[in-house]
């Protein structure tokens, strides 16, 4: 039977020849047994499996179960032994007979040349395929079989489960349930340590002269495990540590409770602080992370860690495509800052909607840097037309005015009465939509109100009774209007964009707290549904005249209408 490989060093651990059930081709051949070439006669069995494609190279597939992922799973199905051929430093060991000691890459060059004068080698074709590397040195990694440390995982995974099932914790957006179900359910036992320089070691121990799968000891630190072994196997007894350390997701599934003290509950951190409210993460790490806490925290302190998990989605380049140093496309978080904003950038993400990946546009950045702009220019404005700090009676008037009652608010003049009731609205808005994790709508409600009702329209009609009313009590009533509106709308702001929002806070005079600890606006406000529909009669006469304008009028501007 000829056999396609690209790693003929690993045919002295093959065991098994496997071929498709419905291949014709192979049929007579299945229960029989094959010789394996180069090894003085070795008999493996020839299967059939449905996992081999027929259409794949020859269609007949060599089982290499201590070399192959794929092959391994076949092998603990049909109950196949596991030959491993390979040392840690890549040469071949003994199971490799007459190749032992040979560099891999030096015995696939032997094998092949030994194959091809023995007539046993048919054919040597190009072929591409993806090799893995060491992200260090660029090695190629070559899989084999070696005794790990792993976590049972079913009797975990069974009580993450049940916390969402039972609503002790809620996944955002909720399609994510699905995916957490569904790898929970199907989980496999997790290999938790690694060959790596750093991390958090193995807490185990091993008896120096004894057979580490049989005896060692689990301890806190080296005095427990040496105490722990004296007592076990004499005062005599020599140990050693195991050299590996944790994965880093199983240290990072820690983190929620080994910060605040634990296994100290009786800390104040930890019980101040755990469990938390709100994780807020990607969703590419849903699993890797997310899970892992939860059955971390339910395991060790009997409490589900959070009670919500809000999950963000990746950032990307404009047309879609990951970041990365290869594309060349990678945007600096900092640079990006220096060019439009802090502030700017902050917003432009959080417009983004849950899980969903954003594609970030410098054309997203500039609008967003401009709003930036919109609000320190009214914010400008205000102060210019705000009483002097030192004239403290027309700010006694000012301060005075209220709008949290119906009656106060049937008395303000239609544009007044307008604005401040689309304020109540917004308050209602966005505190619902913060409510409910709806971050992305909060963000464009703000925006739409403050750019086109505040903005455009309010600012432009307060400027006659700022300017031009001679009426002393008109000119008080647009000032706190003005105030008013524009304070709530740095509170509603402030989470996303908190730099800017504290700096025109505090820039207002008689502030008392600083913009982060101030009270949130309250809801359910009086509202005047009538002054919404008037004004929106004005609006569009206004629009309709200067529509009129542009179509029958050329006004001088130079010689151009404009």
């Amino acid at each position: 039977m000829t056999i396609a490989t690209t790693r003929p060093e690993t045919l002295f651990g093959d065991v098994a020849i496997a071929v498709n059930p419905e291949d014709e081709r192979y049929a007579k051949y299945v229960g029989k047994l094959a010789i394996v070439p180069l090894t003085f006669g070795r008999h493996v069995p020839i299967i059939a499996d449905r996992y081999v494609d027929p259409e794949f190279g020859t269609g007949v597939l060599k089982i290499s179960p201590g070399h192959d992922q794929n092959d391994y799973h076949i092998a603990r199905k049909l109950g196949l032994p596991i030959l491993n051929v390979m040392n840690k430093d890549g040469t071949l060991n003994d199971v490799a007979g007459l190749y032992s000691g040979m560099d891999r890459f030096e015995a696939r060059e032997k094998l092949w040349s030994d194959l091809v004068e023995t007539n046993l080698a048919v054919k040597k074709e190009p072929y591409t395929l993806r090799v893995p590397r060491s992200q260090r040195g660029g090695e190629v990694i070559e899989p084999l079989i070696s005794k790990q440390w792993f976590v049972t995982m079913e009797p975990l995974a069974e009580r993450a489960l049940h916390a969402v099932e039972k609503g002790q914790l809620t996944i955002l957006p909720e399609r994510f349930e699905k995916i957490y179900n569904n790898w929970l359910t199907n989980i496999k036992d997790w290999c938790i340590s690694r060959q790596l320089w750093w991390g958090h070691r193995i807490p185990v121990w091993y008896i120096v002269g004894k057979k580490c799968e049989e005896d060692y000891v689990v301890a806190r630190n080296a005095e427990e495990a040496l105490a722990k072994a004296q007592e076990k196997y004499g005062k005599s007894v020599e140990i050693y540590q195991d050299p590996d350390v944790l994965d880093t997701w199983f240290s990072s599934a820690l983190w929620p409770f080994s910060t605040l003290g634990w296994p100290d509950v009786s800390r104040e951190d930890f019980k101040h602080f755990y469990p938390a409210t709100v994780l807020e993460t990607g969703h590419d790490i849903l699993f890797f992370w997310v899970a892992r806490m939860v059955m971390m925290g339910i395991e060790f302190t009997g409490t589900v860690p959070f009670s919500y998990v809000y999950l963000h989605g990746l950032i990307r380049d404009s047309e879609g495509r990951k970041m990365s140093k290869s594309l060349g496309n990678v945007i600096d978080p900092l640079d990006t800052m220096n060019e439009y904003g802090t502030d700017a950038l902050r917003f432009t993400l959080c417009m983004g909607t849950a899980g969903q990946d954003i594609n970030l546009s410098t054309e997203r950045l500039t609008s967003n840097k401009a709003f930036t702009n919109k609000l320190w220019n009214a914010g400008k404005f205000l102060l210019q037309n705000l009483p002097e700090r030192s004239d403290a009676t027309a700010w006694d008037l000012l301060l005075a005015n209220k709008f949290d009652t119906e009656a106060a608010l049937q008395q303000l003049p239609l544009p007044e009465g307008w604005v401040v009731t689309g304020l109540h609205e917004l308050i209602d808005k966005v505190s619902i939509s913060y409510e409910k994790f709806y971050f992305g709508d909060a963000a464009r409600e703000i925006y739409d109100f403050f750019w086109s009702h505040f903005a455009d329209w309010y600012i432009e009609s307060s400027k006659t009774r700022l300017y031009h009313s001679g009426d002393g009590s008109a000119t008080i009533t647009a000032q706190s209007v003005l105030l008013y509106v524009f304070e709530n709308i740095l509170k509603l702001l402030h989470p996303f964009m908190p730099f800017v929002t504290e700096e025109l806070w505090q820039a207002l005079p008689y502030r008392k707290d600083a913009l982060i600890v101030a009270p949130w606006p309250s809801t359910d406000l009086p509202k005047n549904l009538l002054s919404i529909k008037r004004f929106q009669n004005l609006q569009s006469l206004v629009n309709f005249h200067l529509s009129c304008m542009c179509s029958f009028y050329m006004w001088p501007a130079g010689d151009h209408f404009v």
